[in-house]
């Protein structure tokens, strides 16, 4: 772990790095050109750079946070299976099937764990987004966040759009970091913390033998 988290500041400095030379170069120009010239340049420089900071930086956290899997690999609608058990289970994560992804998250929408959720005064849910990439095996795995506000449970919970934040690069895969853990997890030992649900997500994906990548998208 400890290896791509020094990767990802390198090249995520390296990257800073030629923007800020790109920009000073612009700069050396100014004194060339005539002030509209130069306002021009300016806001193309602005909007390329905003255009292309967060796919490149996509492309560095695939490149870099990729986990290979482990012995043979089930099938998708194993794998699947294996992950849409938690609903089966008494504890407070869930996982949806959406089109051709599932998403992992809390229970919100239950009243016991709405109330936990309420009284622990709770402002974002997480949610764990995994793609299936049937061709080469891998689970694509981006991270989501939406402000909650738990008004009246579960009647009225006030849910927000999901939004991108800072990669969270951070994922146990260890022998017990499994969806089955879930069952024997009591209440009160959760902390309600993203790597809850992102470590058993990875370690199940893992130990059925196919690859995992994060990535922003």
């Amino acid at each position: 772990m400890l290896k791509r988290y020094f990767l990802t500041c390198f090249w995520s400095l390296l990257l800073l790095a030629a923007y800020l030379v790109s920009l000073l170069l612009l700069f050396v120009v100014k004194g060339k050109v005539d002030s509209s010239t130069f306002l021009l340049a300016g806001c193309i420089w602005v909007a390329l750079a905003a255009a292309s900071f967060i796919p490149l930086l996509s492309i560095l956290i695939k490149k870099i946070w990729f986990f290979q899997g482990e012995g043979v690999p089930v099938t998708q609608e194993v794998l699947e299976e294996r992950l849409l058990a938690v609903n089966a289970t008494a504890n407070p994560v869930r996982v949806i099937t959406r089109r051709k992804k599932l998403i992992i998250t809390w229970r919100y929408k239950e009243t016991e764990w709405c109330e936990l959720f309420s009284r622990l005064g709770m402002s974002r849910i997480y949610e764990l987004h995994c793609r299936f990439d049937r061709s080469t095996g891998t689970v694509l795995l981006a991270d989501r966040i939406r402000s909650a506000d738990f008004l009246i449970c579960p009647d009225n919970v006030k849910i927000g759009f999901p939004r991108i934040p800072l990669p969270f690069l951070w994922g146990q895969t260890g022998r017990h970091a499994t969806v089955e853990q879930y069952a024997t997890t009591e209440a009160f030992e959760y902390n309600f913390h993203p790597k809850e649900i992102k470590s058993p997500v990875m370690g199940t994906i893992l130990a059925s033998g196919w690859n995992v990548r994060f990535t922003l998208f």
